[in-house]
């Protein structure tokens, strides 16, 4: 049998619980590290890049969006990240008062609103833009070019919505 790489004791002590009750310990340290990775990742942009600009991760996503997309409906800003409608509302009502983005009503439907980009927002979002890449290469800086690109792969095949399930359900 092959020896396992080094792991961290917690996902030791999840594996020693669960694999003996019949679940499959490498399936368990792939999601504890993708977890793991994934929670640390985006603390430490929120820590080191977005929170002293008084923003969070649901904000800056949500200024990403609407920078690559332009103005778009708030439900839709929901369903394209794994956050609630009232967590995208809240975060909105930040980035709005800071004169981020605006909101406005569908003259057609007046329970559509949209969220637009301000000047003061689409002036903002490069430079954070840049931060939030600067230290996603720190997170990255030890892999090598070929393994970064099969990581990517790899995490591409794992999409859940390529295997029925939802991100925002």
């Amino acid at each position: 049998m092959p020896r396992r790489a080094p792991t961290d004791p917690l996902e030791d002590a999840v594996r020693a619980f669960l694999v003996p009750r019949g679940f499959d310990g490498e399936v368990l340290a792939i999601a504890y590290q993708l977890y793991r990775a994934s929670q640390e990742a985006i603390a430490r942009a929120e820590t080191e890049v977005l929170r002293p600009e008084g923003l969070s991760w649901t904000g800056y996503i949500i200024l990403m969006t609407l920078w690559m997309l332009g103005p778009t409906e708030v439900r839709e800003l929901a369903r394209l990240q794994p956050t609630s409608k009232a967590g995208v509302v809240k975060a909105l009502d930040v980035l709005e008062a800071r004169g981020l983005v605006r909101r406005t009503r569908s003259e057609v439907d007046r329970r559509l609103v949209s969220a637009a980009l301000t000047r003061p927002g689409r002036a903002r979002i490069p430079r954070l833009q840049h931060a939030v890449h600067a230290r996603e290469h720190r997170l990255t800086g030890a892999l090598s070019a070929a393994e970064k690109r099969t990581l990517a792969r790899l995490l591409r095949k794992l999409d859940t919505r390529a295997t029925g399930g939802s991100l925002t359900s």
